[in-house]
């Protein structure tokens, strides 16, 4: 079974090579660990993550809805990485800058060190699951947690 965070060692290794296909690459790959790292979360505090390009929206949505500051922009940090993988992933005319790769990767490391404290904090995993629960009851109208 892959870590997902070996995307990100990856991922720093791409956005240091010579052309504009590794840093894509490597923006690409740092937004898919924090994605991973994001979904093995929720789904790990009991939520029903979608496997289909749902996913996506219904992590950052969720977790920009937590009442925890530093979750909430990990949330919205998460959401403007797809938008940029997107960007590296489906827009090759574009150009794309070997900073917005190296900027991909700070970001996922920042989304996933929130991560993993939240993890790592009981008190704290129980209190985002409950203001999770009432999103998805009192907003979304669409109760994906169970017990």
């Amino acid at each position: 079974m892959m870590n997902p965070r070996d995307f990100l060692n990856l991922a720093s290794d791409l956005v240091m090579g010579n052309g504009e296909a590794d840093w894509r690459s490597g923006a690409s790959r740092a937004y898919y660990a924090a994605f991973h790292v994001a979904r093995d979360l929720l789904q790990s505090f009991g939520f029903a993550v979608p496997r289909a390009d749902t996913a996506h929206a219904y992590l950052w949505m969720r977790l920009s809805n937590c009442g925890h500051p530093d979750v909430e922009k990990a949330g919205e940090d998460l959401d403007e990485m797809r938008t940029i993988r997107n960007t590296a992933d489906y827009d090759p005319h574009w150009p794309f800058l070997q900073k917005w790769g190296i900027d991909q990767v700070d970001t996922a490391l920042r989304v996933i060190a929130v991560l993993d404290a939240v993890a790592a904090a009981p008190h704290i995993r129980t209190a985002i699951t409950e203001a999770m629960k009432l999103y998805e009851r009192n907003v979304l109208k669409n109760v994906t947690w169970h017990p």
